[in-house]
């Protein structure tokens, strides 16, 4: 890879087209051919001829100190047929450097109008003339010669009066349309990629003070497991730090990448006029909010990320997620481990991040991305082999090693038994021989299927009389219910909310998904052919009776763990 390390450029003015044009030239010859490097500090000019011969000036025996600088500079944009050897020469008497002999005959093919230079205008004669002092062609002319890590050099010329907008912004080639344009400009820090292109020899950038002190902790990792097993859980105690900028979104089937990356939508002006402009999406945000502060952590969270058809919501920043693992020996490319290893080319996104179109994408090395999968998940979308390759894959194992143990010890309802005791058993079934299923690891309940409150027991419904809510349900229709017996009912329904929070998220799933096909394993079948008198049993039950549904030796194992 070829970087721009200095660019030198001045404008061209009168005098100097003059010069490159034989212009005004004494009919006896003569007169001067240089074109001057006035007006920038000799230590920048010095820095910019590095790689040049250096030999001593002839004017060392009057005292002059400076020396000669000598390189073969290649024509941007066709470097391949055509350079031409430059020289900087320090002027007699003065404090600049000039830019010697860059007349008609020795001035460098660059600045001819082979390349495409401006002409001067000619007279009837056909010879050319400085009349009117050759406004409209010289206005905006600025030649240029560039510097690369290749230790060549390029000269070129731009004649526009503004920084074209393909061109990197922000990184000090503005200066070359501001003020008296001229100077030299240091590109080093920038790690900008050369392109032998005369129009726009810019190609991607990053800026390397930044990148050096950029966190390299950006990763990708995809933790998968059955539901409830800890997944977010993981997240937020392993990996989010309590400084950590975190961003999170839950992929579902119509999310689409317009969502995701960002979309083009119509804007209505005070003026009632109508102009499109990008609106970035959370992806956008968070990237360009890492680039902005190399010193913090961000971490992008995707709940459920085969919910959405992810292939297609990442679009072309799939490629992103390819990261760079070392720093090579040769031809590294500055950015930090953790970077992107490739970057792409998206207009929209690089405008938003780094102000810049034209600039390469990458996800830096301070921005991980951390997606979720529930393995036991039907009817959704799934992830392809490349897809997944390109992240660390975790699994969160289903246990209750490391559950909080005010979740694992908790009763639930009144039946005595713990959420660990009951959830074990139920697993231990699952993946049992008894249990005839396709996939039945990704059936099993997961530690943290339910929350503490799920298990919790209002014992109102403990003290509910036969036949008592169906009665103050009546009276409630008939409007014959007193103020007492309103108030008994909503205590009772709120009763009866809580205590079946736990036989709708469990023993439904376990009824409805888990058994499906095969209920006759753990539950009394014979007894009980609904759900609705599942549930209703569960209810209305105390104790261990509320596990009736179940046969014998589940309920047994529930009292007996350890047998």
């Amino acid at each position: 890879m070829e970087y721009i390390e200095r660019i030198f450029y001045r404008k061209i003015n009168p005098s100097d087209f003059k010069k490159l044009y034989d212009i005004d030239r004494p009919e006896g010859g003569g007169g001067q051919t240089y074109l001057e490097a006035a007006g920038i500090p000799n230590e920048k000019i010095v820095d910019f001829l590095s790689y040049a011969e250096v030999s001593d000036s002839p004017l060392k025996e009057k005292g002059e100190t400076r020396s000669v600088y000598t390189f073969n500079a290649y024509v941007l944009g066709n470097s391949k047929v055509g350079s031409a050897f430059i020289e900087f020469a320090p002027r007699s008497g003065r404090n600049n450097y000039r830019i010697s002999r860059q007349n008609m005959k020795y001035k460098h093919p660059a600045w001819s109008v082979d390349n495409g230079f401006p002409e001067a205008n000619k007279d009837t004669n056909g010879d050319y003339t400085s009349d009117g002092n050759f406004e409209g062609i010289i206005d905006n002319l600025v030649i240029w010669i560039i510097k690369t890590s290749n230790r060549k050099y390029y000269a070129g010329f731009v004649n526009k009066d503004t920084m074209p907008d393909a061109w990197p912004h922000d990184i000090g080639l503005e200066e070359i349309f501001r003020g008296e344009r001229r100077g030299v400009i240091d590109t080093e820090p920038f790690r900008l990629q050369f392109i032998d292109n005369k129009e726009c020899p810019f190609g991607d950038y990053s800026i390397m003070g930044i990148e050096e002190d950029r966190i390299t902790s950006g990763c990708n990792v995809l933790l998968y497991g059955v539901p409830g097993s800890g997944k977010s859980w993981t997240i937020e105690h392993e990996y989010c730090k309590k400084e950590t900028n975190v961003e999170r979104l839950v992929f579902h089937p119509d999310y689409t990448y317009s969502d995701f990356i960002g979309q083009i939508l119509p804007n209505v002006d005070d003026d009632g006029q109508v102009s499109y402009k990008f609106t970035s999406g959370p992806f956008t945000n968070i990237l360009a909010d890492a680039y902005r502060n190399p010193e913090k952590e961000y971490i992008l969270i995707i709940e459920e990320i085969n919910r959405g058809n992810a292939p297609a919501i990442f679009g072309e920043v799939f490629q992103l997620l390819d990261r760079k693992t070392e720093i090579r020996d040769f031809d590294d490319d500055g950015y930090p481990v953790g970077t992107s290893e490739y970057g792409i080319t998206n207009a929209n996104i690089a405008k938003i991040v780094y102000g810049d179109p034209k600039h390469k994408v990458r996800i830096p090395s301070n921005l991980s991305i951390l997606g979720t999968m529930n393995t036991s998940d039907q009817n959704v979308f799934t992830l392809d082999t490349a897809f997944q390759r390109r992240w660390e894959m975790r699994l969160i194992e289903n246990n209750f090693e490391h559950v909080d143990r005010n979740l694992a010890d908790a009763v639930i309802l009144d039946t005595g038994i713990t959420w660990e005791v009951f959830c074990t058993q139920i697993n231990n079934i699952i993946v049992g021989n008894n249990a005839r299923m396709t996939s039945a690891e990704d059936k099993r309940l997961g530690a943290y299927f339910v929350h503490l409150r799920d298990l919790r027991y209002d014992q109102e419904m403990g003290n509910l009389s036969d036949g008592e809510y169906d009665n103050l349900r009546r009276k409630e229709e008939d409007k014959s219910i007193t103020e007492a017996e309103k108030e008994r009912l909503d205590t009772i329904r709120n009763a009866m909310k809580q205590n079946r929070k736990f036989p709708e998220k469990v023993i439904k799933y376990l009824w409805d998904d888990a058994f499906k096909f095969n209920r006759e394993v753990v539950f009394e079948t014979s007894q009980f052919q609904s759900l609705e008198q599942v549930i209703r049993t569960f209810m209305y039950a105390e104790k261990m009776d509320r596990f009736v549904m179940f046969k014998e030796n589940v309920r047994a194992a529930f009292t007996n763990p350890e047998e």
